[in-house]
């Protein structure tokens, strides 16, 4: 367990600092040695330092990370059903199954309780969310937003610009974010069919105000008001040694943010033991692809875990592209799951120190199209607790080897990299 969660603000460089410094100095973990621990720590108070201005952060906050999706998707409803004030959900896919119009209905039942409910959806990835669909919300006052209408009439910027976020916030005290999209594919057998192995968090305590200025930014990015309990509140005080230190990652092109990429980069740069990424979807640009290299070529362990079957074969295809190149560099790559249970979920850990979760792929849409968002997180035991959850999805996986590669097709290389070059389109 956690500390339990105390007063927290957004950090100014002295409270950023001690909080580093003190979440640095509990104690070390079996996989962070106590010879190795001294100089980690002066590092990633150099790195965190690095980080900063990526992006607002804040101490004394409970981070709870979720892999089981009927367990999450009950932590989410019954927050929902516990709200006072407000109740704000941003999503990339909602489908009109079960867990869909469940949660449509909690939506309902919050704004019928006078609760402000905002839901911003993206409009093609809901395809099957229509007028008919949303409009018993809107009857009661829920404000139902698409993101980028693909009709070109209503369409406010290209139509590859999607809004790949996952977000519900309620009131000012707990927020979830990973890469959970709203429907029976992301729930466990429960409420669902299991389809999809994916990442959680929940976070309380004052980060949550981080993730609602993003929301509202968002908001006012397509044309809409602000929501009303948007308005600033008086920060409480800081008090670093309480909880986690949570900073928030956006990346969006449309308004020059690239604080995830900038994250990666600066990470793989500084990173002295290991770096472990899950990306489902990996097709990883330029600049990020000669990070890894880089980093695994001067003795850090870099691994990366991916799809193997896909629900976007295509993806498949193009990652092989890039395989042989970054084994030949030292990447450890692996390929997880089976046609009935795909990967879909976004993580990264590093040095047994930082964790990030949220919606961002190593890939071109995540790198350089899509709104998306993730949570860092600075402390030993979730870093741990996301370690852990990637050695037991190894277990399910096969490594790929370079000899692997070495018996491929010319048919089948000229395949791998048309559809690269397809996906940087």
């Amino acid at each position: 367990m956690q500390p339990p969660v105390s007063a927290a603000s957004a950090l100014d460089a002295r409270d950023f600092e001690a909080a580093v410094r003190e979440m640095l100095g509990r104690e070390g973990t079996a996989s962070s040695p106590a010879r190795l621990l001294e100089p980690l720590r002066r590092r990633w108070v150099a790195t965190m330092r690095q980080l900063r201005p990526l992006g607002g952060c804040a101490t004394g906050n409970r981070v709870q990370l979720y892999e089981s999706g009927d367990e999450i998707w009950d932590r989410m409803w019954r927050a929902m059903r516990g709200a006072k004030r407000r109740v704000w959900l941003e999503t990339y896919i909602l489908e009109p199954d079960g867990v869909g119009t469940r949660t449509l209905a909690e939506l309902a039942n919050a704004a019928g309780r006078g609760c402000e409910v905002v839901f911003l959806y993206d409009d093609f990835g809901s395809l099957r969310v229509n007028d008919a669909l949303l409009a018993p919300l809107r009857a009661i006052g829920v404000r139902a937003l698409a993101y980028n209408p693909i009709l070109p009439w209503r369409r406010r910027g290209p139509i590859l610009r999607r809004n790949h976020r996952k977000l519900l916030i309620v009131d000012s005290d707990v927020a979830f974010c990973g890469g959970l999209n709203v429907g029976e594919d992301y729930a466990g057998p429960k409420l669902g069919n299991s389809r999809f192995r994916d990442s959680h968090v929940r976070v309380e305590g004052a980060a949550v105000r981080e993730l609602a200025r993003l929301f509202a930014a968002t908001l006012a990015e397509i044309g809409e008001e602000a929501p009303a309990s948007a308005r600033a509140e008086d920060p409480p005080a800081c008090v670093p040694s309480a909880g986690s230190l949570v900073q928030v990652l956006e990346s969006n092109q449309f308004r020059k943010r690239r604080a995830i990429q900038r994250m990666l980069r600066t990470t793989l740069q500084r990173a002295s033991l290991r770096c472990w990424a899950t990306s489902p979807y990996f097709v990883p640009p330029p600049r990020l692809r000669q990070a890894m290299g880089k980093a695994a070529r001067r003795g850090v362990d870099v691994r990366v875990l991916t799809a193997g079957p896909s629900d976007v074969p295509l993806v498949s295809l193009a990652s092989q592209h890039v395989y042989a190149w970054l084994l030949a560099r030292g990447v450890r790559i692996f390929e997880y799951g089976t046609k009935e249970r795909l990967l879909h979920a976004k993580s990264v850990t590093v040095d047994g120190v930082y964790g990030m979760v949220g919606s961002f792929n190593f890939d071109y849409l995540s790198w350089g199209r899509n709104l998306e968002v993730n949570v860092g997180v600075l402390d030993l035991k979730f870093a741990r607790e996301l370690e852990q959850q990637f050695e037991h999805d190894l277990e399910q996986a096969r490594e790929v080897k370079l000899a692997d590669l070495a018996g491929r097709s010319a048919w089948q290389r000229m395949l791998q990299a048309l559809a690269f070059r397809l996906l940087r389109l």
